[in-house]
């Protein structure tokens, strides 16, 4: 199964963890085609032609992004409108990741895992969060992946925990994952 990972993050050369997971997974080119969207598109205007060929020519597509404003990026979901187009990923005679594709999340997250809980400061843990990347997946009739999080990313985060944190990124995007269909 071959992965593509489309990625967003709008200061990649100041993140300490998402630089270090596309490094990590750049290893890997055979297996791992990754579309950094900020530094493919500077200026904001995507190749959709580029990036469906892509999508086509994978079956399986993580979205990773930090977790801010409780969102992704906005290229990111700027992605998300203009290249998974009706008649083209969806609708009529067009159902491009129907039992064909699966789609996961690879999120970074400032705060500890706890404050995402319902006793949490923000009162939800993040697969509710997340919910509305499960229903694009759904929406799309693809399989949708269990997220990767890493939490409580910070400048105190030692060099070794995002080695550490790389690496078991780099081996859940090369491992068969179970798929919830």
């Amino acid at each position: 199964m071959k992965t593509l990972v489309v990625a967003a993050h709008p200061a990649l050369e100041t993140s300490r963890i998402n630089r270090k997971w596309l490094e990590e997974i750049r290893k890997y080119p055979e297996q791992i085609t990754v579309s950094s969207l900020y530094e493919k598109y500077p200026d904001s205007v995507i190749d959709i032609a580029a990036e469906q060929a892509l999508v086509e020519a994978h079956d399986r597509i993580i979205l990773q992004f930090p977790f801010y404003w409780f969102n992704c990026p906005p290229l990111m979901k700027q992605w998300l409108d203009e290249v998974l187009l009706e008649g083209w990923a969806y609708g009529e005679g067009s159902w491009l990741f129907e039992n064909k594709k699966t789609i996961g999340l690879a999120v970074s997250v400032g705060v500890k895992k706890q404050d995402y809980s319902p006793s949490g400061e923000y009162l939800h843990d993040m697969n509710t969060l997340l919910l509305p990347f499960e229903m694009t997946a759904r929406y799309l009739k693809s399989g949708y992946e269990e997220p990767f999080i890493h939490y409580g990313v910070n400048s105190r985060t030692s060099e070794e925990e995002l080695r550490e944190s790389a690496e078991r990124y780099a081996g859940h995007l090369l491992k068969a994952t179970e798929v919830n269909v």
